[in-house]
């Protein structure tokens, strides 16, 4: 079983990489993808070197901060190679599609971090209360990229966007709840930056769908026609 998989994946990824508009797609969506990741490090970057004022919240207001710094960190970077893992070996027509969205949605998050001036929520756990954290991952957290949650919004776009198996969608929709309920009992992002996530998630999703679907049809139209089921036919009919 594991060997026809990846006798599989390999027969997929050689009819793609034979067709010139999948090159140019993959390299388009690793250009919008490394821009996007830049322009959010220079935006959470740039706004971290200002102290806002925190706002009060509903929901936050009757949760305790708890220490979930496991979950926070390992949880988000476990899905992100999921995602990663799961395209390259399962979906590899969706991977130019996959990364362009992911960029747009990390780009728009870039933008609204600058045009938001919000400080943390009251009871942040990496705040002033002397609580924080000695995880080497540290020089990657920020405070003020607060809208929307990335832990939130990453995984529900993945669910949206990878629809061959059905047990990854159910794993990522569940990776998606558990990161918005990280965030909130670690106070690191208010609710409206988690439940907006599911939204704009969507949103992006649509948007980037109505760009590049035409594409995206063509990559697997091209391997229902020279996939792998029609390639075991051949050779059974030798």
């Amino acid at each position: 079983m594991i060997k026809e998989y990846f006798l599989k994946t390999l027969h997929h990824w050689k009819i793609l990489l034979k067709d010139r508009a999948y090159l140019w797609s993959l390299f388009g969506g690793i250009l919008v993808l490394t821009l996007a990741v830049f322009l959010d490090r220079f935006a959470s970057l740039h706004h971290d070197k200002y102290v806002y004022t925190s706002v009060g919240d509903l929901i936050l207001n009757v949760l305790p901060t708890y220490n979930l710094e496991f979950l926070f960190f390992q949880g988000i970077y476990s899905i992100i190679w999921m995602i990663v893992l799961y395209s390259v070996f399962f979906e590899p027509e969706t991977l130019p599609f996959g990364m362009k969205t992911i960029g747009l949605l990390i780009i728009l998050r870039a933008g609204f971090i600058v045009l938001t001036y919000l400080g943390p929520p009251i009871g942040f756990y990496f705040g002033s209360e002397g609580v924080g954290f000695d995880s080497p991952l540290k020089g990657l957290f920020f405070t003020n990229d607060l809208f929307f949650s990335g832990h939130t919004a990453l995984p529900f776009l993945a669910y949206l966007l990878f629809r061959k198996n059905l047990w990854f969608r159910v794993i990522m929709l569940i990776g998606s709840l558990i990161m918005g309920v990280t965030v909130l009992l670690m106070h690191v992002h208010y609710s409206i930056d988690v439940f907006s996530a599911f939204f704009i998630s969507y949103g992006v999703y649509t948007f980037s769908n109505m760009i590049f679907n035409q594409l995206n049809v063509r990559f697997k139209k091209i391997l229902e026609k020279y996939g792998w089921k029609r390639f075991k036919e051949q050779l059974l009919n030798k």
